[in-house]
């Protein structure tokens, strides 16, 4: 991957995805104030490179352009705070499913030393914190593995074949309007499939996402019984959370 050569505008359009996980070809064009046609040569220029990824209606930063471990430890001590806030609100002995996302691993280390329990995930860096664990009965899902997890329809089907006290996940943004989004329908899916499948459901949702796109919608912020942040959610958003929803790490 050679990046030594990229325009500025292409530096720019990296820099913007990385805050915002998605953009359409007509935004970047309006963005940049130039043709659509421009963007598109920028934009396959950079997925050639593998800096980026073309998605259904726009595109969005290419997460295997950096390891998962240099990504995994942006903002731990943020991650571990939350994940703190989410291992309160799960009582000793309850089962557990963990969704995709390293706020969602570091639930699972955590519950590392909680206690006996059943665990189901389909997030591989969550497993390896509890297949050593004899007190810990964990299920894995099967099938093709992208980016330390295991995504594609299976993931549905995995979910939907339990009933657990508790769902923990995460999303990629949460729109203006509350809904819940991911990166891919699969990813979406699956996540619908752990809420439904759960007595108790929790989103946990660093402040960076709110307002952050992503092209599959799945699920409203009102959906989750709980929410887990680490800010309030901006004030058009407070009304699309349940009553009693929010909970906030320090």
């Amino acid at each position: 991957m050679n990046a030594t050569d990229l325009s500025d505008r292409q530096r720019d359009i990296l820099r913007l995805l990385e805050q915002s996980g998605f953009a359409t070809i007509e935004d970047l064009a309006e963005r940049f104030e130039v043709t659509t046609q421009t963007i598109r040569r920028d934009v396959n220029d950079l997925r050639d490179r593998a800096l980026l990824m073309r998605v259904h209606r726009g595109v969005r930063p290419n997460d295997g352009a950096r390891p998962y471990a240099s990504r995994a430890v942006e903002q731990q001590n943020e991650k571990a705070a939350l994940a703190r806030e989410v291992l309160r609100l799960i009582p000793a002995g309850a089962s557990v499913s963990i969704g995709l996302g390293s706020t969602p691993a570091e639930v699972a280390r955590l519950l590392a030393g909680a206690g006996a329990r059943d665990v189901i995930t389909n997030n591989l860096v969550a497993a390896s914190h509890l297949w050593d664990c004899e007190e810990i009965n964990l299920s894995i899902c099967g099938g093709s593995v992208r980016d330390r997890s295991v995504s594609g329809s299976a993931a549905a089907e995995f979910f939907a074949a339990y009933r657990v006290d508790f769902a923990v996940f995460g999303v990629a943004g949460v729109d203006e309007d509350g809904a819940l989004l991911d990166f891919r329908t699969e990813e979406a899916r699956a996540r619908a499939a752990m809420q439904t499948h759960a007595r108790h459901s929790v989103l946990v949702l660093d402040q960076v996402k709110f307002l952050r796109r992503a092209p599959a919608r799945g699920g409203w912020l009102s959906d989750p019984e709980y929410v887990v942040s680490n800010a309030p959610p901006p004030e058009g958003l407070m009304a699309a959370l349940r009553a009693g929803a929010l909970v906030l790490a320090p």
